[in-house]
């Protein structure tokens, strides 16, 4: 249920898959040292600067890559295991919220606790290794640790309000323009900030990139037209700012797991049936 490994400095850049198709898996990176990329299907790449750790939820496409001379762990584990050491503790609700999305811990956060942090991702390579009675419970503990370490990060990044005026401008921006086809770069310079502040006002506050905010305002507006219109789906993607059908479907099934016309059908035969009208008899 749980796979890991350490990453010992190499003179070669290393590339892990993280494609979702097939895969029921979540995954975590630990950047003790050197440069990693973070590098998801048909969006922008993001550089980390260890020490880092990186929590990649399902479902979510693309590369991780360490640069030569980095070091550090990575290991997989099944969505299962890890919802069943969350278990139902009172911080539960919050934490599974927490792993549904992309959460990226920075030197800021990660410093004061290395030396944990290195101590539990160790813990499980040897657990994983070893195979021991009693490796599953282990293995669960140093788990929580590491998802406690960033709850509290993504938590004091909440806490502080960092960067909360930007995205709430940049939220406001998208639910206005988000049919335009507009980009990462021009919802920046709307809000006269840089790229990459906005971009780390949304890792930071939402767990999200701008681009990942963008497409998700446009498959809410998506399914909501497939679902309660009679538009056809390349009228749908007309609508939403997409010149090609063709390019419409591949964004909605790369996002969705549907194609548009599989995700209309499936909401048709789920919605329940109108209530036929009875009539009293008359007297």
């Amino acid at each position: 249920m749980v796979s890991a490994a350490r990453v010992d400095p190499g003179f070669s850049h290393r590339s892990w898959s993280i494609a979702h198709a097939g895969r029921s898996d979540c995954l975590c990176f630990f950047v003790a040292d050197g440069v990693a990329s973070l590098v998801p299907e048909d969006g922008e790449s993001m550089e980390l600067m260890g020490p880092a750790v990186v929590w990649i939820p399902l479902p979510t496409n693309g590369v991780v890559r360490m640069d030569a001379g980095s070091s550090g762990f990575t290991f997989s584990a099944a969505e299962e295991f890890v919802w069943r050491t969350v278990g139902d503790s009172v911080l539960a609700a919050d934490m599974r919220a927490m792993m549904d999305q992309l959460v990226i811990a920075t030197a800021e956060d990660v410093l004061p606790v290395i030396d944990e942090l290195w101590t539990s991702f160790a813990g499980i390579v040897r657990e994983v290794r070893v195979q021991q009675p009693g490796a599953n419970a282990i293995t669960g503990f140093h788990l929580g640790v590491i998802l406690l370490h960033l709850w509290r990060s993504r938590g004091a990044a909440v806490a502080h309000g960092g960067g909360a005026t930007t995205i709430q401008r940049f939220r406001q921006l998208v639910e206005l323009h988000f049919r335009e086809g507009l980009g990462v770069e021009d919802y920046a310079r709307s809000l006269n900030v840089t790229r990459s502040h906005l971009h780390e006002a949304c890792m930071r506050l939402a767990g999200q990139t701008p681009l990942a905010i963008i497409h998700a305002r446009l498959i809410e507006e998506a399914r909501t037209r497939l679902e309660q219109t009679d538009m056809s789906v390349e009228q749908v993607g007309y609508s939403l700012g997409f010149r090609d059908p063709a390019y419409f479907n591949r964004f909605f099934r790369r996002l969705t797991g549907q194609t548009p016309g599989a995700f209309r059908k499936s909401a048709f035969a789920s919605a329940p049936a109108p209530e036929s009208a009875s009539f009293a008899a008359w007297p």
